[in-house]
């Protein structure tokens, strides 16, 4: 079992570096552990104590992703890169989490989140021809590659969970919760993800409200970003880039002072990022179904959950 789970992974590695070398991409390596955590206040890093060469203790974090130092890259002058490296985030160990993950992520200049719907597209297609297939399986679920579909947020939120998503007190009313961001991940959760996964065909859902901006550039009520799930998973999540200092501080001021990045923000301060897209890919989802598994800690030799179960005996 563990040697077929190492031959799958072998296989789309390869598959997905052949697929953006041929694209003019170069591969780099970002730090895994690193001063600064995720700016995001839904995700939480794991900590990691050590020592520096005077015995000093300090405590810095496993990244969450390798976001803000590839970007660093493109503000030094890098056009195409692309990274398959493991991540990190507490509190997550579900049928389709595992603490320590895998993600392919990558940024292009002078593309929009547009190039990467279509650039995310073409992996997957590309990774199920190297499996010898035409369409991903989850539980039961088929999802035919044969189509793509582009769904806008608004256009889901008013099907499935009969609300306009832009009328703020609505949301608020139908969901029950007590302010807009809570109210649009429980009809998310609740009515819009269930819905989407039994569609027989992968969907990207996008231009989200602005309050769900994320890092990604906003345009009047709607930001430039987009999601895909395949048989009710979400597999990748990309935008259109922030370019700006103001708006990277202000984002990293939200959280606190641990995820300011000072590096980052010196960078931004002599020049702006130039117009790009990322993407941010789940490798381990995206295994799990191409090889028809059900959960995640099924394609990883050693999940965090069996080493739970391993360590309590």
């Amino acid at each position: 079992m563990i040697y077929a789970i190492i031959k799958d992974s072998e296989k789309l590695k390869e598959k997905v570096r052949e697929f953006f070398k041929g694209k003019g991409f170069t591969e780099v390596d970002t730090p895994y552990l690193v001063p600064y955590c995720n700016p995001d206040s839904n995700v939480e890093n794991v900590r990691a104590s050590f020592k520096d060469f005077s015995g000093k203790e300090l405590s810095w974090f496993l990244h969450t992703s390798p976001e803000f130092f590839m970007k660093r890259l493109l503000a030094l002058g890098m056009e195409r890169v692309f990274q398959v490296c493991k991540c990190f985030r507490s509190g997550e160990i579900t049928e389709l989490h595992n603490i320590e993950f895998t993600m392919v992520e990558w940024y292009r200049v002078n593309g929009d989140y547009k190039v990467g719907m279509e650039e995310t597209e073409e992996l997957i297609k590309a990774c199920a021809e190297a499996f010898n297939l035409k369409e991903l399986r989850f539980k039961g679920r088929k999802c035919s590659l044969l189509k793509f579909e582009r769904v806008s947020v608004e256009e889901a939120f008013k099907e499935f969970a009969k609300v306009n998503v832009l009328d703020r007190e609505e949301v608020i009313k139908v969901s029950g919760e007590k302010n807009y961001e809570e109210g649009f991940f429980k009809l998310l959760v609740d009515k819009v993800e269930p819905s989407l996964g039994k569609l027989p065909f992968p969907v990207f859902l996008y231009d989200y409200p602005k309050e769900l901006s994320a890092m990604a550039t906003v345009k009047g009520e709607l930001s430039e970003r987009f999601e895909l799930y395949a048989c009710g998973v979400e597999l990748a999540n990309g935008y259109t880039e922030l370019t700006d200092y103001k708006s990277y501080k202000e984002k990293f001021k939200e959280k606190g002072k641990c995820a300011v990045d000072r590096g980052f923000l010196n960078l931004l301060k002599e020049k702006p990022l130039p117009p790009c897209e990322g993407v941010a890919l789940g490798f381990d989802r995206l295994l799990m179904l191409l090889t028809g598994r059900e959960r995640i800690s099924e394609v990883l030799p050693f999940s965090v959950e069996n080493l739970l179960k391993e360590a309590s005996l």
